[in-house]
């Protein structure tokens, strides 16, 4: 080998060697070293797109370096890997003590846990190559939008809504609205607190519209209902609130502890609580508390009260049946009035139903009445709210229906009434609560149009029509005051006070006016038929046709033509027409103008005009459904002057004794209900006599028992009331008294019964009777124990003894039998010889008698034999 061959060898050899070296020295060169006094100050982040880990790095080496990176170990190798989140400095200065880096960001899809923090000195990160030493740890938490925790409307001097979260937000939008407009004019940020302002308090329902972002960048938006709170309190202020409202108890700070308890030692209530993370306010609300004062304890010290009082607020509906054609109706009430109260309707579901929100303001009293129009068919609630206390309540269930097709017609085509009288024209309708009605016609000189209504919903109207009066509106009525009558218009000629000439009247009934069905109202001419007499007792209290009907029933008003000084006189009058005149006039009215009722004395004597009494003192009792009228007087309370007829300012005379009189009801030829020539007439007669009682025995005989009656007979009227005295008289001991009570029967006889077995025979006493109304004198009368009861027991002892010894002695001859001997041997001598001794008949005859009869007996049973 050449010199130059073995030097280019050995060259070559060092260039190789050189190589492997340099090779060596180059790989090694990678190893970065590992930084000194690495602080992570992240110790916590959430992920989002601002969620980043900072760091600061306090190293004291001297040396050169070319930069610091950071990353966090994701997959925990020890090593950098290009898929973890890493940051760089450049910038590094190693003569400075320190540097802070700008945080490593953190990845989205990086997995919640616990990661080591990795820092270098080096320029670059070499991936799976860059070994890592551990400076430090973060814990990475979940993204998690901010999330709303209450929205409070209340008034603390400014009307605002506080709006908090749970995290520290920045504010991005935020309103206020009632669902329309926003009514929010600004808003302030503290943390994760937003009080938005509001120019004023509101009632209506509001909501929240947010758009608000955390510190990691995550973002939330929504829409949330505000809770409204009336009434404020603070830690220096008291305030009342109606039971159901809340009450906004408002701290100086977030996250302050609250403390309620009622005051009154029976009210039980306390709790403990807190106004909440980034909120200041804590809501009370009242509903279901007891009405009683309650004392907060704001943070520690106890200043506010609230007195919770009861606004009584109530709903009811008119009706819980309805059918769709009908209106959703009733009424509000509250224990204040001047309130503003909102009305909504709610279906089945509880949701509102669109169209129905409504409201109104209560009167004075605190009450007022709603119309929310027509549903269709289901079931309903109606709940109303005072719009400033919040306190709501709901009504009962209303069901609704569909209404049937709506129609009309009379429950009778033809109503038969007579000129004068009410006639009752009876409506039916279906699927409807009103109809009009037509009376009469153009060719009948008479046209009524009106309308009725069925206010009870029992499908029918009883429309009255008072024909004493045709051309008036008070002529029309309802039988049930539920239901409703309006006159639409009249058409006639006839002049006022004139009635309707009989006849046939036509009759149409319509809904929607469309006419449903026909019928005819037939009047017929009026007549006065007849007058009868009747008597109550002294002081009946008749004030009305029940009154009169019930005394009948039970006979103490009895019909008569003798009626007893001071009592009661009834006179009854059948007469038809005459029901519209007592209708539209009083009485007073009537008397004299249409008819009358003259009673005149038909035994004067001689030389002297008849007594004629002051019948317009009468009270008058009219049945005009029967055609009846009473007339009713007491002859004790009734005046009398003598002349063809009664006045009042001659000389005045009472009814005596023994007077008669004829009673004559007259419908006058001048007035408006009859045109006959000097009027119709119905006359009665009776006569007045002396109130009498009398006892039917002068002595009465009783025996020593009980249910002994005392009898007798009265003038007076029946069922005029008694009472009887039985007292004891002579030498009689001891003494005593028994009283009873009784009524004057219908046949004018009267008893009562008294119980005198603790009498003795011989017991001596005396009988008064009495009424207890009235002018009758006393009756009286003696009275006896035991004598006529012991001569009825002796003739009728005697009578029974011979009857059974003539039977017994009989027997045996008519039934021979192998046992008469033993009968006929006991029987007749034990019975017979009791009753004879206990019998106070005198002398044997009777003892001898009955002992022949024996032996006869006994010797033709022996010949038998």
């Amino acid at each position: 080998m050449t010199k130059h061959k073995q030097l280019r060898a050995v060259l070559l050899a060092a260039l190789m060697v050189f190589s492997v070296f340099a090779g060596s020295i180059a790989f090694t060169g990678t190893a970065a070293a590992a930084a000194s006094n690495v602080s992570v100050t992240t110790g916590t982040v959430e992920k989002g797109p601002s969620a980043v880990v900072n760091l600061t790095v306090d190293d004291t080496n001297d040396g050169d370096s070319p930069g610091m990176q950071a990353w966090i170990d994701v997959n925990g190798d020890g090593y950098y890997n290009a898929s973890e989140p890493s940051t760089s400095d450049q910038g590094y200065i190693p003569d400075e003590n320190s540097i802070t880096f700008d945080g490593i960001t953190v990845y989205d899809n990086i997995s919640a846990g616990d990661y080591n923090v990795s820092v270098v000195e080096a320029s670059s990160l070499s991936d799976g190559v860059t070994q890592a030493t551990v400076n430090g740890s973060v814990t990475i938490e979940s993204a998690a939008a901010p999330s709303l925790s209450s929205a409070v409307q209340f008034d603390d001097g400014s009307a605002q809504v506080e709006v908090a979260f749970d995290e520290d937000v920045t504010v991005n939008e935020m309103n206020i609205t009632d669902g329309d407009s926003n009514l929010s004019t600004g808003h302030s940020v503290s943390a994760g607190q937003v009080l938005v302002s509001l120019d004023q308090l509101y009632t209506d329902d509001l909501e929240v519209t947010y758009n608000v972002t955390d510190g990691s960048g995550n973002t939330a938006t929504g829409t949330e209902d505000v809770t409204f709170a009336p009434v404020y309190v603070a830690s220096t202020t008291n305030d009342t609130a109606y039971q159901g409202s809340k009450v906004a108890v408002v701290a100086t700070s977030p996250d302050t502890d609250v403390e309620v308890a009622g005051a009154d030692d029976d009210n039980t209530y306390q709790f403990s609580g807190s106004t909440g993370k980034n909120s200041e306010v804590f809501v009370f609300d009242t509903e279901g508390k007891m009405l009683d004062t309650y004392e907060f304890t704001i943070g520690g010290v106890q200043d506010a009260e609230v007195e919770v009082r009861d606004l009584g607020l109530g709903v009811s509906v008119d009706d819980t049946n309805i059918t769709d054609a009908e209106s959703l109706e009733g009424s509000v009430s509250a224990n204040a009035g001047g309130r503003t109260i909102d009305i909504v309707a709610l279906d089945a579901d509880g949701d509102e139903v669109d169209g129905t929100a409504d409201s109104l303001t209560l009167s004075g009293q605190g009450t007022a009445d709603y119309n929310l129009s027509t549903f269709d068919e289901g079931d309903y609630t109606v709940e109303v709210t005072d719009s400033y206390s919040g306190v709501s309540v709901e009504s009962d269930t209303v069901t609704v229906k569909k209404a049937a097709d709506m129609s009309s017609d009379f429950s009778t085509s033809v109503v038969t009434e007579q000129v004068g009288d009410i006639a009752e024209i009876t409506v039916t309708v279906e699927g409807t609560d009103e109809a009009d009605v037509m009376i009469g016609g153009d060719s009948l000189g008479y046209t009524a149009n009106v309308s009725v209504t069925d206010g009870n919903d029992d499908g029918e109207v009883v429309l009255l029509f008072n024909t004493y009066a045709p051309n008036k509106t008070s002529s029309f009525d309802v039988d049930d005051s539920d239901d409703e009558v309006t006159v639409d218009d009249i058409n006639t000629e006839i002049p006022d006070g004139d009635l309707l000439d009989a006849g046939d009247y036509d009759l149409e009934v319509a809904t929607d006016d469309d006419a449903d069905n026909v019928g005819t109202l037939v009047l017929e001419e009026r007549s006065t038929d007849s007058q009868a007499v009747w008597t109550a007792p002294t002081g009946a209290d008749l004030g009305d046709s029940d009154d009169v009907y019930a005394a009948i029933d039970d006979e103490s008003l009895t019909q008569t033509d003798a009626v007893a000084n001071g009592d009661v006189v009834v006179h009854q009058v059948v007469a038809t027409g005459l029901e519209g005149a007592f209708d539209a006039k009083d009485t007073e009215m009537l008397l004299g103008n249409e008819f009358n009722l003259t009673v005149e004395q038909t035994n004067p004597g001689p030389n002297r005009d008849p007594k004629v009494l002051n019948s317009s003192a009468a009270t008058v009792i009219t049945d005009g459904a029967n055609d009846t009228y009473f007339f009713v007087y007491d002859l004790d309370n009734v005046n009398a002057s003598r002349g063809d007829y009664y006045v009042s300012g001659n000389e005045q005379f009472d009814v005596e004794d023994d007077d008669a009189f004829n009673a004559t009801f007259e419908v006058l030829e001048d007035g408006n209900l009859t045109d006959v020539e000097d009027g119709e007439t119905a006359s009665a007669d009776f006569e007045v006599v002396e109130p009498e009682l009398s006892l039917d025995e002068d002595e009465f005989a009783v025996s020593a028992a009980a249910e002994q009656t005392i009898t007798g007979t009265a003038s007076v009227a029946p069922g005029t009331e008694l009472t009887f005295r039985v007292k004891s008289s002579g030498d009689t001991q001891p003494r005593f008294l028994k009283t009873a009570s009784g009524t004057v029967a219908a046949d004018g006889s009267f008893s009562a019964a008294f119980d005198f077995s603790e009498q003795k025979e011989g017991d001596e006493f005396g009988v008064t009777v009495s009424v207890d109304k009235g002018s009758a004198s006393d009756a009286t009368a003696d009275g006896v124990v035991g004598v006529a009861e012991t001569e009825t027991t002796m003739e009728e002892t005697t009578e029974e003894t011979t009857e059974e010894t003539t039977e017994e002695t009989a027997t045996p001859t008519e039934e021979p039998t192998e046992e008469p001997t033993e009968e006929s041997t006991e029987e007749p001598t034990e019975e017979p010889a009791e009753e004879t001794t206990e019998s106070s008949t005198p002398g044997f005859g009777a003892v001898v008698a009955l002992v022949a009869l024996v032996a006869a007996a006994l010797l033709a049973v022996r010949r038998e034999n």
